[in-house]
């Protein structure tokens, strides 16, 4: 059940985490100020290790579990979405 709780977790943070970095970047200006490079940079960063630990995840956990499976390649990104719009929410 927990995965299935955290696909949907996603889906309803990932837009929010969308929104918090699409304002925050048109309200900056162009070019970006420093805080604002540094979070592309975070962004780019993070999606490269979450969805690459999804991919190894994938690749390693036994198909005997779809729950347990999905589980493991939806863990990484739930953490990464979740915790950017926490961070987001903040600042």
């Amino acid at each position: 059940m927990r995965p299935w709780l955290q696909l949907a977790e996603i889906a309803v943070s990932a837009p929010v985490v969308v929104g918090y970095r699409t304002t925050r970047l048109v309200l900056g200006g162009w070019p970006p100020p420093a805080r604002e490079r540094r979070e592309l940079v975070r962004m780019v960063t993070e999606k490269a290790d979450a969805f690459g630990r999804a991919a190894v995840a994938a690749v390693t956990t036994p198909p005997r579990d779809a729950a347990a499976a999905v589980g493991a390649v939806v863990a990484p990104v739930h953490r990464s979405v979740v915790a950017n719009r926490r961070r987001l929410a903040r600042s």
